[in-house]
Formats: structure tokens, C-alpha cells, sequence
């Protein structure tokens, strides 16, 4: 997904919860995204409330400090709850 031409990226991320991230994207929209239905079928570790809230911006994404998972900008987009900043 672009934005006037731009990529969309992620540029900032924090763990709200050991569910939940708040994201602002590049475009300046920001949301809060549910991450529960992508994590609670993994065993890598991102089920452990202390690894989520290592929640980061990545390059353009979001990332944990495990290092197994991060989320396409896109797909965080599409899924995440927009509100106003």
C-alpha cells in the first residue's frame, strides 16, 4: 500500500497491553492494533506477556525483540482501530 506515492510504514509502536499495540503510520493515521488473533496460535515465545511488550517501529513495521515475528505495515493497517491523535 502506498500513500501519495509514498510507502506506508510504521513510525512508532508501543505495546499497550499483552494483546494490543498502538501504532502511528507514516500517512500521520495512528490506531490500536488487536494482535491477539495473530499470536495466539504461536509458540515462539510472543504468547509471553514480558516478549509483547517489547513491542517496537521496526523498519516501516513492528517488531519484538524476539526477533521471530513482525507485521507488514499493510496487514496492521487493515486490522488496527483508527482514532484520532
Amino acid at each position: 500500500m502506498s500513500v501519495s506515492g509514498n510507502e506506508l510504514g510504521v513510525t512508532s509502536a508501543v505495546a499497550v497491553n499483552a494483546t494490543h499495540v498502538a501504532l502511528r503510520f507514516s500517512n500521520g493515521h495512528c490506531g490500536v492494533l488487536d494482535m491477539l488473533p495473530f499470536v495466539k496460535m504461536r509458540s515462539d515465545g510472543l504468547r509471553d506477556p514480558k516478549v509483547f511488550l517489547t513491542a517496537r517501529a521496526g523498519v516501516n513495521t513492528v517488531e519484538w525483540n524476539n526477533g521471530l515475528i513482525d507485521i507488514e505495515p499493510e496487514t496492521a493497517y487493515s486490522h488496527m482501530v483508527l482514532y484520532s491523535a
